[in-house]
């Protein structure tokens, strides 16, 4: 069976930039997203927050302790 340029050009992706079917595809897809609850939203806040201090002590406490040692290695412990 053949195939004619008619089909072809219809099968492709249009090239053309079109801004209003952009955002209008893009809507389409913002409709399909399942959004989280309130309570969801909180608790999801709470455990980024949490996740950020524990890991903001632990890079700083690394970085304390590396200065630490790097100091008593080059100086020989002169403070």
């Amino acid at each position: 069976m053949a195939v004619t340029a008619d089909k072809r050009a219809e099968q492709r992706p249009s090239s053309e930039f079109a801004p209003a079917r952009f955002l209008r595809e893009v809507f389409e897809e913002l409709r399909k997203v399942v959004w989280p609850t309130g309570p969801e939203l909180y608790r999801y806040t709470l455990i980024v927050i949490f996740t950020v201090i524990l890991l903001g002590a632990f890079i700083g406490g690394t970085d304390y302790l590396l200065t630490t040692i790097a100091k008593r290695v080059i100086y020989n412990g002169a403070p």
